[in-house]
């Protein structure tokens, strides 16, 4: 295994209630290459908790000149990372993991919880800078519309002529946004609602245990077949 490669922080960026995006730059040397989705561990220097490494999905694409991380104040590294100052250092390791689709032969389905839009965000906009012709549809599910995380961002790249469709949940307010239309949890009639052809395509679940458990459960209702459902939970 490669040594872990020390980065900078060179930009804060607040993105939701408790959720803030660190982009960082290499101490030396060049951003390695990922592919968008993978994750990369991170471990704090000079700090009390220098000791603990926590793994955080990079929310960059690969063709950005700088590496970002999408981070909730949740336990003690996430509230350190959020307390980094501009120039702190931190390790990273390489890119690992596999959530991302490796079948071009399928249109996809994203379904995200909270933070787990991170790795989507990335994959989304790497598959926008490629100019592909594969359709996806993101469902993005939150409990407040304070709590969505990248919601301009994602906006913007849905207003272009692609083929991106995004539909957001809200689980605990109603609010009049012509964006959000949808203020319950994403449940399987909620999927025939917006999706036809069920059976082609890829689904990939993104969020905490019991958000993908429950997608999950969901999915199999309507007769996904597992080998077209790929999950990645936070605990």
């Amino acid at each position: 295994m490669k040594k872990n490669k020390i980065f900078i922080l060179k930009e804060k960026i607040k993105e939701a209630n408790d959720i803030i995006t660190l982009k960082f730059l290499p101490y030396k040397g060049k951003i390695f290459s990922f592919c968008a989705g993978q994750f990369i561990i991170v471990k704090l220097i000079n700090h009390k908790l220098s000791d603990l490494s926590r793994a955080y999905t990079i929310s960059s694409s690969p063709y950005e000149n700088f590496l970002s991380i999408t981070v909730k104040k949740i336990g003690k590294v996430s509230g350190a990372l959020h307390n980094l100052k501009i120039g702190d250092k931190v390790e990273l390791s390489d890119p690992q993991g596999f959530f991302y689709p490796q079948d071009n032969s399928k249109d996809l389905v994203f379904l995200a919880g909270g933070i787990g839009i991170s790795p989507f965000y990335s994959i989304i906009k790497d598959y926008l800078q490629k100019k592909s012709n594969k359709k996806i549809h993101l469902f993005y599910s939150n409990k407040t519309k304070n709590d969505i995380a990248f919601f301009k961002e994602l906006e913007k790249l849905s207003s272009m002529p692609n083929n991106l469709k995004i539909t957001y949940f809200l689980t605990r307010e109603k609010i009049k946004n012509s964006k959000i239309k949808e203020f319950k949890r994403i449940s399987s009639i909620s999927l025939k609602k917006y999706l036809t052809d069920l059976n082609k395509k890829h689904y990939l679940i993104c969020g905490p245990i019991g958000f993908v458990n429950d997608i999950w459960k969901e999915l199999k209702k309507i007769g996904i077949k597992e080998n077209n459902i790929f999950t990645e939970a936070f605990y």
